[in-house]
């Protein structure tokens, strides 16, 4: 009885004084896109969704070659948090957000047209 009572306890007062368990990163695969207003993961196998990444993402960027500054896409691996089902981004178009920790690998860097 008292380790039930523990278990609603000890997190209740976690969340009332701003500690949070951490939340352990997972690696996502899938085409990158980017360009002045969005940095979009397309993962690999879902083409009906899209995450807005929230992160570092310059190593998976070519140099700008427009005034409008870099766009394009590029194939990645990146560990990150992924957030919950909702709208967000730009007119509500990303499913998720995955706030990316770490780019692992980058592949395929390609210019958008």
């Amino acid at each position: 009885m008292r380790s039930d009572r523990l278990r609603v306890i000890v997190p209740l007062a976690m969340f009332a004084l701003g500690i949070s368990s951490a939340v352990a990163a997972e690696t996502y695969e899938g085409e990158y896109f980017y360009n002045f207003e969005n940095a979009v993961l397309t993962p690999k196998g879902k083409k009906n969704e899209r995450w807005c990444l929230e992160g570092d993402m310059s190593k998976a960027e070519l140099p700008a070659s427009h005034p409008s500054g870099p766009w394009g896409t590029a194939n990645v691996v990146v560990r990150g948090t992924l957030g919950p089902l909702g709208k967000y981004g730009s007119l509500g178009s990303c499913n998720r957000v995955l706030v990316v920790k770490e780019l692992v690998r980058v592949s395929n860097k390609r210019r958008g047209l």
